[in-house]
């Protein structure tokens, strides 16, 4: 769930690594990305079957989990840049229609083949959506803590992709060595829209009393991608 509010502050740091021709040519691509990781699973599941040792097939989740992060970060995320925010918000199209918080997170994730029903997903407590495909003991719930301890928890646990839950709020979150990322549909004014800000910035990340991190595409949540098995929602 995305509370609207308005507040007056400087201007967010605004997906700046991004061009407008850079973000249409995501969109363009869309179709093309998703299809092609389609096929990129049936790949690495017959290689993934075929791995006679332990060993052979860590290296096939090891590559499958570089290419999703690699996709979501550089095709997906970008795809769905400056696509508008609204509470109810239910877009499946990049940069068309509204799109809400949650849907945000459980679109990206469908779109990219994982399991899921984006709707019932969508609807629930960040909590639960994080618990959806990470286990409660490796997820990480704070109150009050400061963004210095966040962000030395985050280096801690060390580069990746991660589901964040706040107060109000839900995104992703990406850490590379001591650039991190909040990635969300963002219902701070003025604009009110799909982003990738600096952690530290005026937004919910940083103005959230609650948070609750869950690392993703651990090695079953990729196997579960890999053989196309269902992620049922949390209770």
């Amino acid at each position: 769930m995305c509370l609207p509010i308005s507040l007056a502050a400087a201007p967010p740091v605004l997906s700046e690594k991004l061009t407008d021709e850079q973000i249409a040519q995501a969109r363009a691509d869309y179709t093309k990305t998703t299809k092609a990781l389609e096929t990129y699973r049936t790949e690495q599941l017959k290689i993934y079957n075929k791995a006679r040792t332990k060993a052979e097939k860590v290296k096939v989740l090891e590559e499958t989990r570089t290419r999703l992060q690699a996709d979501l970060n550089d095709k997906i995320f970008p795809a769905w840049d400056g696509t508008t925010w609204a509470f109810h918000g239910i877009s499946t199209k990049p940069g068309e229609g509204e799109i809400a918080c949650g849907y945000f997170v459980s679109t990206c994730l469908k779109q990219m083949g994982f399991n899921i029903n984006r709707i019932k997903l969508a609807q629930q407590a960040s909590q639960r959506i994080i618990k959806t495909f990470v286990p409660r003991k490796k997820m990480s719930i704070s109150s009050g803590k400061s963004m210095e301890q966040i962000t030395e928890y985050l280096k801690t646990t060390g580069n990746g992709t991660y589901i964040v839950g706040l107060d109000t709020h839900v995104g992703f979150v990406t850490v590379e060595g001591d650039e991190m990322r909040f990635v969300h549909s963002s219902y701070y004014s003025p604009e009110r829209q799909v982003k990738s800000e600096l952690i530290d910035g005026k937004n919910p990340l940083a103005d959230s009393k609650y948070r609750v991190f869950g690392k993703i595409f651990a090695d079953d949540m990729i196997e579960k991608w890999l053989k196309n098995e269902p992620f049922p929602v949390a209770k």
